[in-house]
């Protein structure tokens, strides 16, 4: 049995249930987190969701986990307010239950176990292979594309063909009613959105693109941001870029046959460094 704290990321739920496989999900939610672990149930037949009234009051919250708890149940503490944390902590310190906390903030997915002994708390940890899919990523946001299309010029053939080699899964043009996503691109459990707009039809419509997709109420700040343009904007947006944490990469695409579109080797360099930096790095082939 595993109790989740509901915060505004989804993902470090879902990435915590695929390791652990629980029989049985409790989400413990608040009024403002209420649609993802909405969402969430659509992923997980076997959650429940766990009411709280107020995300602070701490007394309050310690008493509902003590109601739910039963023996052998895992507190997973990753996400939530401090006090549904303490909260969370007080209880499974007391119930000698195990603990565990994911990190995702070094482009990979690592879980910490934590658990009580009489001499102190026994910790480990283990990275997690990849356990999701880009349908599991936008359902954990409660997304769905109303389309799909295929690459429709020479930029998104070429940038398609190119990708398809360096991810694990890629899908472009998908629209939904409030915007529309060139590329979404997954590695191992690590997903990022790609901008491929051009420069001249707005100074700053890739950032805005980006800004929006992955805001709090869409993909969620995790989500890695790449804005590919055919020439590099000014200095100015492109300080405004990386403060938003935007990777902005320049690409010329050549034709290698008759309609044939390939990017530039130095094009390709250049994207796979993004690529690797808003990743992670791929894994070594075997040899």
């Amino acid at each position: 049995m595993l109790l989740s704290l509901i915060g505004e990321q989804p993902i470090p739920i879902l990435l915590a249930d695929r390791a652990i496989r629980p029989q049985r999900h409790i989400l413990a939610h608040s009024e403002k987190t209420r649609r993802l672990a909405e969402h969430l149930q659509s992923l997980l037949p076997h959650a429940e969701p766990l009411f709280l009234e107020d995300a602070y009051d701490l007394e309050e919250i310690r008493r509902r986990f003590e109601q739910v708890y039963r023996p052998g149940m895992i507190f997973n503490l990753t996400s939530g307010t401090k006090p549904m944390a303490w909260a969370g902590y007080e209880v499974a310190r007391s119930r000698q239950a195990q603990m565990v906390y994911l990190e995702s903030e070094k482009k990979q997915s690592k879980l910490y176990r934590f658990v009580f002994r009489d001499d102190g708390i026994v910790q480990s940890s283990d990275f997690l292979p990849a356990s999701i899919n880009l349908d599991d990523y936008l359902l954990a946001h409660g997304l769905k594309p109303e389309s799909h299309l295929p690459a429709s010029n020479a930029q998104e053939v070429a940038l398609w063909r190119f990708l398809q080699e360096q991810v694990d899964e890629c899908v472009n043009n998908l629209k939904f009613p409030a915007f529309e996503i060139d590329f979404l691109v997954r590695r191992g459990n690590q997903v990022a959105v790609i901008e491929a707009k051009d420069t001249t039809k707005s100074k700053r419509f890739g950032i805005d693109q980006l800004t929006t997709i992955t805001g709090r109420e869409y993909l969620g700040t995790y989500t890695g941001r790449i804005w590919v343009v055919s020439k590099l904007p000014g200095q100015q947006l492109q300080d405004l870029a990386k403060a938003y944490d935007i990777q902005v990469v320049q690409v010329d695409i050549r034709e290698a046959a008759p309609g044939r579109w390939r990017l530039t080797p130095a094009s390709q360099q250049r994207l796979q460094k993004a690529l690797d930096i808003v990743l992670g790095a791929p894994p070594p082939v075997a040899s």
